[in-house]
C-alpha cells in the first residue's frame, strides 16, 4: 500500500506533466539540425559580395552540420526585407541571416521601424571586410582627396558620386565625409554595386564610394583610380594608396565587415555550436583564400565578441546617422 498522501501523489503527477514540455524541449534542441533545412536570408540581391560571402559559409555549413543549407535572397528596402525577416523568425537554429555594415545602420535610418537590429538578432560570427573606397575614374583630373574638396567648394552641390544605394554604409560614409570636409555633394544611389563600377568605369559618374573589392581590379587594370580607403591602416593589396585618416579624416576609420546573425533567443548549445563551425571555417586555408582573392579579409570574432561588436555599432550609428540629414524614401 502506498505511504503517499492522495495531495503528494498528484503533486508528484504534476511534475512529470510539467516535466514533458522540458524533456520535449531539450530533446528538440538536442536532435537539431536533424529535421529540416537550415536557410540564410541575404538582404541584397544574388551575386553581390554579401550573397557570395554567404554561400561560401553555406556550402561548408552544410558538410559539417551533414545538413542542407538554403540561400535565399531578400533584396530590398535598403536591407530592411531580408533582416525583418530574420529577425522575425523562430529562434530555432534554422534560420540565419548574412549581416553588414549596411544591416548595422537600419535601426537609425528606420527608428520607427517595429523590430530592431539591436534587439531581435544576435550575431554568431564575423567572416571578413573591407574597406570602403572612393574612386574615380582613370581620366580624372583628381589625383587625391584634397583635388576633390578643392572642385567640390568651387562648384557647390555639383559634384556627384555613386554608391551601390540609398542607406548603405556607402552613402552614409559618403555623406559623412561631405559633412567633415565641409562640401556639399550629389548622391546618386544605384541597384547595385555593380553598375555603379560600370558607370564609373565608363566616365558616366565623376566618383564613386563602393567596396573595394569590386575596386581593387578595375585600380589594378588601371581602368579606375582609388584616392583613398576608410580602413584604419592602408589596404595590403593597395599598399599606394592612403586612409582617410592619413589624407585628415581621422574620423572616418571603418571597414564593410560580413557576418552570420540568427533571431534572439537562439538556444545558447545552438548558437554556440553555430558560432563555432563558423568560426571554423573562416578558419580554412581554401576559404581564407577565396575571400582574399575577392577582396575581403578574413575575420576571426565569434560569439559573445561579434555580437558585443554588432551593438557597439549600432549605438554609433544612431549617434551619427541623425547629424548627417540622410533620409530614405522606400
Amino acid at each position: 500500500m502506498s505511504s503517499f498522501h492522495p495531495f503528494q501523489r498528484w503533486l508528484a503527477r504534476l511534475a512529470v506533466l510539467l516535466a514533458v514540455p522540458a524533456i520535449t524541449t531539450s530533446l528538440a534542441h538536442a536532435a537539431w539540425p536533424d529535421d529540416q533545412a537550415i536557410r540564410i536570408i541575404v538582404p541584397q540581391a544574388a551575386g553581390g559580395t554579401n550573397d557570395i560571402v554567404a554561400r561560401l559559409v553555406g556550402n561548408e555549413l552544410a558538410k559539417s552540420l551533414k545538413q542542407s543549407v538554403v540561400i535565399e535572397n531578400r533584396p530590398g528596402a535598403a536591407g530592411a526585407i531580408g533582416m525583418q525577416q530574420a529577425a522575425q523568425a523562430r529562434p530555432d537554429g534554422y534560420t540565419l541571416a548574412l549581416a553588414s555594415d549596411s544591416a548595422a545602420l537600419l535601426d537609425a535610418l528606420r527608428p520607427t521601424a517595429t523590430w530592431k537590429f539591436k534587439r531581435d538578432l544576435v550575431g554568431l560570427a564575423m567572416v571578413g571586410d573591407q574597406p570602403i573606397s572612393l574612386a574615380v575614374p582613370v581620366a580624372s583630373p583628381f589625383k587625391t582627396l584634397a583635388d576633390v574638396v578643392k572642385a567640390a567648394r568651387a562648384k557647390p552641390a555639383e559634384l556627384a558620386y555613386g554608391t551601390s544605394g540609398p542607406g548603405s554604409s556607402q552613402h552614409v560614409v559618403g555623406e559623412w565625409w561631405a559633412k567633415v570636409a565641409n562640401v556639399q555633394l550629389i548622391h546618386i544611389p544605384y541597384k547595385g554595386g555593380g553598375q555603379a563600377s560600370t558607370d564609373l568605369v565608363s566616365n558616366q559618374v565623376p566618383m564613386a564610394v563602393l567596396g573595394l573589392a569590386p575596386m581593387l581590379v578595375q585600380h589594378k587594370n588601371g581602368k579606375v583610380r582609388v584616392l583613398a580607403v576608410t580602413s584604419p591602416t592602408r589596404n595590403a593589396a593597395l599598399p599606394e594608396v592612403p586612409t582617410f585618416t592619413e589624407a585628415g579624416y581621422p574620423q572616418i576609420a571603418l571597414t564593410q565587415w560580413a557576418g552570420i546573425v540568427a533571431p534572439t533567443g537562439l538556444p545558447e548549445p545552438i548558437a554556440r555550436r553555430l558560432a563555432d563551425e563558423i568560426a571554423r571555417i573562416v578558419q580554412m586555408p581554401d576559404i581564407q583564400k577565396k575571400l582574399l582573392e575577392g577582396g575581403i579579409t578574413p575575420q576571426n570574432m565569434s560569439g559573445p565578441a561579434f555580437d558585443k561588436f554588432l551593438k557597439d555599432t549600432v549605438n554609433h550609428w544612431e549617434q551619427l546617422v541623425p547629424t548627417l540629414g540622410i533620409k530614405l524614401t522606400e
